[in-house]
């Protein structure tokens, strides 16, 4: 059993708001701070394509596959936390990944029954600037429960999304959660500076 408990950091979004890249990046910032680091990918559908991809960059990926996170796979996310922090010693993060189509507030309480708080969980939420209208008109009460539990936000595609994208992006991310930090960066080039430092305390 693991003396201290790993961090959590969730990457939440909708699909094609950049999470996996989001997370590959974090993983190469991780490794070359000598992290060990568990990752949880889940996905809709019979074959996890990016589970293939890191595991031909030689890393251990935990499938959940079946359904949503949220919903039909509770227990398997509760298990396989509980399984990470049995079997694993020495682990400094769990990365964890759910689909684009789960909402984040049903996978607190399979955390919260590994003995993790809300506090204890990094819930980066990456948003896509080129979907704001989307997201004001269709997703918008999915946007607040994602803000609600987000402890920082990044602004991704800034360098294909128009520059007042990008500040409406912001905007409703003020709206929403004023308190949050807020990372505005292309993912796929590589993480900011001030978000390593953030990532890495």
């Amino acid at each position: 059993m693991c003396e201290k408990k790993p961090d959590i950091i969730l990457f939440t979004g909708f699909l094609g708001s950049g999470k996996t890249t989001m997370l590959l990046k974090t993983i190469e910032l991780l490794a070359a701070e000598n992290k060990k680091c568990a990752i949880i990918v889940n996905e809709i559908g019979e074959v996890g394509i990016d589970n293939r991809q890191m595991r031909r960059l030689g890393y251990d990926v935990h499938d959940l596959f079946g359904g949503c996170v949220c919903c039909t796979l509770k227990v398997t996310l509760e298990a396989t936390i509980n399984h990470l922090l049995t079997e694993y010693d020495g682990l400094d993060y769990i990365l964890f990944e759910p689909s684009g189509m789960a909402d984040p507030a049903s996978m607190y309480p399979s955390m919260e029954n590994c003995g993790y708080t809300s506090e204890d969980i990094c819930n980066v939420f990456i948003f896509d600037p080129l979907r704001v209208d989307l997201y004001r008109v269709r997703l918008n009460s999915l946007l607040m429960s994602s803000l609600g539990l987000a402890r920082a936000v990044v602004i991704n595609k800034i360098d294909e999304a128009p520059e007042c994208a990008v500040r409406e992006a912001e905007g409703m991310v003020r709206e929403l959660g004023d308190r949050l930090p807020v990372f505005k960066m292309d993912v796929s080039t590589g993480l900011t500076p001030a978000f390593k430092t953030y990532l890495v305390r």
